[in-house]
């Protein structure tokens, strides 16, 4: 599974925004002076007094990294929120997310009934594809809390990721009983896709959209995402580059950012990816495995058209400096192999089927993401593995 896909957090955005509430709940509650915050776009975190006092290189030499510091705050829930909020960014997901869950761990420990912390803690399981554990948690919430809108998309994300699509739709229909239309009903046409009825699903969930009226900026993104990813479905290029076209790119998340780089791939248009994407990550304080892979396709791209035209192709320094991004993607996939990161398991499918092309080891990796979620992408990824076991050409094409 991928991870960054749209169709995997499709509901995050929303989720984003129920943290956002309630973390000014919490302040009201406990902080006055944080009232005034714009809690969406500052980073905090905890100062640990029992640590010792920073060390500040005195000069620029002496730095050999550096990476976006949380600020400090006084309340651990506020700061967990942000930290999950602020994952989706480009190169924080994996710090950001193992902090959370470290920080989780101690509370949950003191209060295991906060539903708080309960849902933050189902938000860091669905992370790490944990998914029995989240959807633990989330019925224990709903048992209190049978209005929670963001528990029900939450278990419906799960239930659509896992390939029980009638229980997804029955979530997405709780979501309505507690009065949420426009959420509902987006909620219940990507099920309806995942089912086949992609044409369906996209028409009606443009009419929906043209007729909400002003939508807020975070959802509208999240809803941008989904017609998207429908409107590549059906091949339809030129819509799905529109629908991603209102954003700067430098402020979107991984999975949008994903998305728009494979629109971009299916056209053949691997320079654009490498040109827009490219100085993206490398300003990120680390490389998300998913833009890593989007990133080396792109290379890949770019070198057989320029392979095919021999006055682009002038020393061998260039080939090299061409292959950058496939050397960093091998280099992130050989971590992985290393700690057996079955997490990961769809990005290193997909590495031995385009990049480093291995028939067996696709398949063995395949059909580890297989058994962890089974969706669209990943029913295709199996597929091309298994027809590369008997295909006389070995890897066959995306």
């Amino acid at each position: 599974m991928d991870d960054n896909m749209p169709i995997i957090i499709y509901m995050s955005y929303f989720v984003k925004n129920f943290m956002k509430s309630l973390m000014i709940n919490f302040i009201k509650r406990h902080e006055k002076r944080y009232t005034n915050c714009s809690l969406l776009l500052v980073f905090i975190s905890i100062v640990n007094p029992a640590y010792a006092e920073s060390y500040i290189p005195k000069s620029d030499q002496s730095i050999v990294a550096s990476w976006t510091v949380p600020k400090p705050a006084k309340q651990p829930k506020i700061f967990i929120a942000q930290l999950i909020s602020d994952a989706s960014k480009p190169g924080l997901a994996s710090r950001y997310y193992g902090r959370a869950s470290a920080l989780l761990k101690p509370l949950l420990a003191a209060e295991p009934d906060d539903l708080d912390l309960q849902f933050y803690s189902a938000t860091v399981l669905q992370h790490y594809h944990q998914f029995e554990q989240a959807q633990q948690l989330l019925s224990q919430i709903l048992k209190h809390q049978p209005a929670n809108v963001a528990a029900w998309l939450m278990k419906a994300n799960i239930h659509m990721v896992q390939g029980d699509l009638v229980a997804a739709k029955r979530a997405c229909l709780q979501v309505l009983g507690q009065g949420s239309l426009f959420l509902s009903t987006a909620c219940v046409l990507e099920v309806n896709a995942e089912q086949g009825q992609v044409e369906q699903s996209y028409q009606q969930l443009q009419h929906v959209v043209s007729v909400a009226g002003d939508i807020e900026r975070e959802q509208n993104i999240w809803l941008k995402q989904i017609l998207a990813d429908l409107a590549q479905r059906q091949q339809l290029a030129e819509q799905a580059i529109e629908h991603l076209s209102g954003y700067p790119l430098e402020q979107m998340p991984v999975s949008y950012l994903a998305l728009w780089a494979d629109i971009h791939l299916d056209q053949q248009q691997g320079k654009i990816v490498l040109d827009k994407l490219g100085p993206i990550v490398l300003a990120s304080d680390s490389f998300d495995d998913a833009l890593l892979l989007r990133l080396a396709l792109a290379e890949q791209t770019s070198n057989l058209v320029s392979y095919s035209d021999s006055t682009l192709v002038s020393n061998s320094a260039n080939n090299a400096i061409s292959k950058a991004w496939q050397q960093r993607l091998t280099q992130r996939i050989e971590i992985r192999l290393q700690r057996n990161d079955t997490a990961h398991a769809a990005d290193i499918a997909r590495y031995y089927l385009d990049i480093a092309p291995d028939a067996i080891k696709a398949l063995h990796w395949a059909k580890i993401n297989w058994q962890q979620a089974k969706l669209g992408p990943d029913k295709r990824i199996l597929e091309r593995a298994m027809a590369a076991q008997t295909s006389p050409k070995g890897i066959t094409k995306a």
